[in-house]
C-alpha cells in the first residue's frame, strides 16, 4: 500500500527544499570600486555572513581562543569576543545582544549581518552599510593610503609598484626565504585589493600586516632570490617602485605547487629533540628524554624509508648536540615538505599524563605556555651563552614582530591540519590519555619554511609513562601513528 502525502505535508517539503537550496550562498562586499564574494547563508529569517572571510577584507584577525567555542576578532581600536551558539558578544569591555547566535559552519565563524554590521560600522574607520535587497555590504571610505599593488615583467627583470595616496616614510628589505618586504610608517593598507594582486608566476606568497602603531607592511615571497634590486619613491601618481634588474629573473608559468619546491610531498625531516649536552627532561628513574625520542625518531625514519615514496632526513641520528638554528637550516636546505619534531613532556605534577601534538602559533592557554617554556629553555641558554639578544626582544620592534608573525602564519593551516591527522592516528593506537592538538611558539619550528609539528609523546615525569617511553612497543606505536598521518597528509595535499 502506497502512502499518500497530505497537502500540508507537501507544502512543508517544498519549504524545506527551498531552505536547503538557499542554505549556502554568497553575498558581495563592495570596496574600493570592486567586489569581493564572501560566504553567507540564509537561515529562513536572516542572512549570516562569514566573519572569517569579511575580516580578510576589512582587516584585523580572528583567533579561536578555545577551539570550537570562543572567537576573538580584533583590529586597531576594537576587540570583539563571540561565544559560539550565543547571541551575546563583548565589544571591548561592553556586552551586547545581536539577537541571533554566532555559529560555526565549515570551520568559519558566521554572524547575523544585519544586526552585527552597525557595531562594526561604529568602530571601524570605514563606513559600512548593508543592503538586503542587493545582498551587498558596502565599504565606503577614503581611509586607505596604501591602495594597490602592481607587478609587471620588464625586458631586464620585474617592476613591483605599491600605489599610495600620499607619500609615506618606508624601507625595503629582503629576508630569508626570498621575502621582499615593504614596511611603511603611518600606513593604512587596503588589504583586500593588495592581496587580490597575487601573481603565482612570480611569487609563492603575498601577505599584508598592520600593527597598532600604524606600521604597515606588504611582504612578497618571490620564487627566486632577488639579487639585484633597488627602490625609490616616485610621484604623479605616488608609488613605491622596486625594480629587480636581473635578466634571469623570469616569470614562472608552470603550475603552482601546493607545498615545497615541487608538486610532491616526499621530503620528510624527522627531528629528535635535544641530544648531546642537552638531556631534555629526565624521569624519576633516570630515563633521559634525548634517548627515548631518538629511538622513536629512528623507528619513524625506518618506516618512512621502507615506503619508497619518501625521502627522510634526520636532524640527528645519534647522541649529538644540534642547535635549533641548525635543525631549521637542515630542513630548509633539504626542501622539506614536512618537519616533525619529537619530544617527551614533563611536569612538576607527577600524576599528569598524556600526549600532545602542537603546531606553531601563539600559545592560548597555560598548559601550552608551560610546554613552550620547557622546550624553549635550551634555546634561551644557547642565546645567553653566545651573548645574542633574547628572542623576546624581537617583539619590541614592530618590524621584527611582523616578521615573526609571517613565519608563524605561513604554513599554519597546513600544520594544524597535519597535527589533527596525527591526533586522529594516536587516538586509534595509544592507550595513554589524549591531550589533543594545541598551539605554542616553539623556537625549533620558528624558522622552518614548511608545515611542521612538535609532538610530546608522553610525560617522562610520570612513572608509568616513563616506562612506556622506554618500551619498544610504545615507541613503535608512536612512530606508526605519525607515519600513517604522513601518508594521509600526502594523499590530501599532493597534486595528482
Amino acid at each position: 500500500m502506497k502512502a499518500r502525502l497530505t497537502i500540508p505535508l507537501i507544502l512543508l517539503l517544498i519549504v524545506l527544499m527551498s531552505v536547503t537550496a538557499t542554505g549556502s550562498d554568497k553575498i558581495k562586499v563592495s570596496i574600493a570600486g570592486g567586489y569581493n564574494d564572501v560566504a553567507a547563508f540564509w537561515d529562513g529569517s536572516v542572512y549570516f555572513v562569514s566573519l572569517s572571510e569579511l575580516a580578510d577584507i576589512l582587516g584585523g584577525t580572528l583567533t579561536w581562543t578555545t577551539v570550537g567555542h570562543r572567537v576573538e576578532y580584533k583590529d586597531i581600536g576594537f576587540k570583539f569576543n563571540f561565544l559560539l551558539d550565543s547571541p551575546f558578544f563583548v565589544l571591548n569591555d561592553t556586552s551586547y545582544n545581536m539577537t541571533y547566535a554566532a555559529g560555526l559552519r565549515q570551520g568559519q565563524l558566521f554572524v547575523p549581518v544585519a544586526t552585527l554590521l552597525p557595531f562594526l560600522d561604529r568602530v571601524t574607520p570605514q563606513k559600512l552599510s548593508w543592503s538586503r535587497a542587493e545582498r551587498t555590504i558596502r565599504v565606503d571610505s577614503e581611509y586607505f593610503n596604501v591602495n594597490d599593488l602592481s607587478i609587471q615583467a620588464k625586458a631586464n627583470g620585474v617592476l613591483i609598484e605599491l600605489h599610495l595616496s600620499t607619500a609615506l616614510a618606508y624601507e625595503v628589505f629582503v629576508t630569508e626565504g626570498n621575502w621582499i618586504n615593504i614596511s611603511m610608517r603611518d600606513a593604512r593598507i587596503n588589504r583586500s585589493r593588495v592581496l587580490s594582486r597575487k601573481d603565482n608566476r612570480l611569487m609563492r606568497n603575498l601577505k599584508v600586516h598592520q600593527v597598532e602603531n600604524n606600521t604597515g607592511q606588504v611582504s612578497i615571497r618571490l620564487r627566486q632570490k632577488p639579487d639585484k634590486w633597488h627602490h625609490k619613491l616616485v610621484h604623479d601618481p605616488t608609488r613605491i617602485q622596486i625594480s629587480i634588474t636581473d635578466v634571469d629573473f623570469e616569470l614562472d608559468t608552470s603550475p603552482t605547487p601546493i607545498l615545497g619546491p615541487d608538486d610532491k610531498i616526499d621530503v620528510i625531516v624527522v627531528d629528535a629533540g635535544h641530544g648531546g649536552d642537552d638531556y631534555g627532561a629526565i624521569g624519576s628513574r633516570g630515563t633521559r628524554e634525548k634517548d627515548v625520542v631518538l629511538n622513536i625518531a629512528k623507528k619513524l625514519a625506518s618506516l618512512i624509508r621502507k615506503d619508497k615514496k619518501f625521502k627522510v632526513i634526520m636532524t640527528r641520528d645519534r647522541n649529538k648536540t644540534v642547535s635549533l638554528e641548525r635543525r631549521a637550516e637542515i630542513a630548509n636546505q633539504a626542501g622539506a615538505d614536512l618537519f616533525i619534531s619529537i619530544h617527551a613532556n614533563a611536569s612538576p605534577k607527577k600524576r599528569v599524563r598524556g600526549w600532545n601534538v602542537f603546531f606553531l602559533a601563539p600559545a592560548l592557554n597555560d598548559s601550552a605556555r608551560s610546554v613552550e617554556q620547557l622546550e624553549n629553555s635550551f634555546f634561551l641558554r644557547e642565546s645567553h651563552q653566545s651573548q645574542n639578544p633574547s628572542p623576546s626582544d624581537a617583539f619590541e620592534d614592530p618590524i621584527l614582530s611582523i616578521l615573526n608573525e609571517m613565519i608563524m602564519t605561513e604554513f599554519q593551516a597546513e600544520s594544524n591540519d597535519f597535527a589533527l591527522m596525527v591526533d586522529r592516528e594516536f587516538r586509534r593506537r595509544l592507550d595513554t590519555p589524549a591531550r589533543g592538538v594545541d598551539q605554542a611558539g616553539f623556537f625549533v619550528l620558528n624558522k622552518v619554511f614548511t608545515p611542521s609539528v612538535l609532538i610530546e609523546a608522553a610525560f617522562i615525569s610520570n612513572k608509568s609513562e616513563e616506562n612506556l617511553l622506554k618500551s619498544k612497543k610504545y615507541q613503535e606505536k608512536v612512530a606508526k601513528g605519525i607515519y600513517e598521518a604522513i601518508k594521509r597528509f600526502k594523499g590530501k595535499y599532493e597534486n595528482d
